[in-house]
């Protein structure tokens, strides 16, 4: 449903359309954050009743090789849905059956669904192979997981945190305007490297004070999804931007700062990248 067919409706049915879209926008974004924060405690083993560690109780009962590959079958249909529902061909045909207006508010919703069948689901592995919590360096490390974290969501308002989690779409719908052209800009942390938010992703993800064979394979799967999915959406972006944003893949890393910044005649900007999700 576009902005104009909204306009066509009487002011009654109108007004109706936007205080639903409103809702369904926050309420998406509430169940997602929700669940990125579940999954934040799940990796971490702390105050959530199932944990990367602990079996929920659907969790087959599974051992070894059997164990193994249904983790990873788990953690593919994650890293597929945020792929495939990310892409603009799919948003281009997921558009004509979801409004525009909702249609990232829709994605929340299946990150929220493939979290839950992941943590529903997920078969404990409780070998350890490190065991630091309680010494000074696993303190160090829950620090750094923390930190990670912290990296992501500040990159995120770096670009637009509202537009990646579907609110600014909603909003421009009901006001009746279009949404701001992107600028494509290169704000602090998008100046160190192309994509801050998965290096915080990575970051979180191998800083574990406690490393069992489950968190290990965890962490090995999702660094392999975020390897694939920069693939994809670097190809997107230069497709988008083209030539300026080639020359940014030139002076700046994708995911690790180098020692010594290269410097660019260019003035750079930077869109909001990361909102094609990954």
């Amino acid at each position: 449903m576009s902005v104009k067919s909204i306009n066509a409706r009487t002011p009654a049915a109108a007004g109706i359309t936007r205080v639903a879209t409103r809702a369904y926008s926050v309420a998406s974004y509430l169940i997602g954050c929700s669940a990125l924060l579940y999954l934040i405690l799940f990796i971490a083993d702390r105050w959530v009743p199932v944990t990367i560690v602990s079996a929920s109780p659907v969790s087959p009962e599974l051992t070894g090789i059997s164990a193994l590959l249904w983790n990873l079958a788990l953690v593919a249909i994650w890293g597929a849905q945020h792929t495939i529902m990310a892409r603009p061909a799919f948003k281009r045909i997921w558009t004509r059956v979801v409004p525009a207006a909702i249609e990232r508010s829709t994605y929340l919703l299946g990150v929220t669904l493939a979290t839950a069948l992941l943590v529903m689901f997920w078969v404990p592995m409780p070998q350890l192979i490190w065991q630091l919590s309680g010494t000074f360096l696993g303190y160090l490390l829950v620090g750094l997981y923390i930190f990670g974290w912290s990296v992501v969501l500040f990159a995120s308002f770096l670009i637009n945190h509202f537009a990646l989690f579907g609110l600014s779409q909603a909003w421009n719908s009901i006001r009746n305007t279009e949404p701001k052209s992107d600028t494509f800009v290169t704000p602090l942390l998008y100046k160190l490297v192309r994509h801050p938010m998965m290096t915080g992703v990575l970051i979180a993800l191998w800083a574990a004070d406690d490393m069992t064979a489950g968190r290990l394979l965890f962490n090995l799967a999702m660094t392999t999804y975020i390897v694939i999915g920069l693939y994809y959406e670097e190809r997107t972006l230069v497709a988008e931007l083209g030539d300026e944003y080639v020359a940014y893949q030139r002076t700046t890393p994708k995911l690790l700062p180098r020692m010594a910044p290269v410097h660019s005649k260019s003035n750079q900007s930077r869109s909001a990248q990361e909102q094609q999700g990954a």
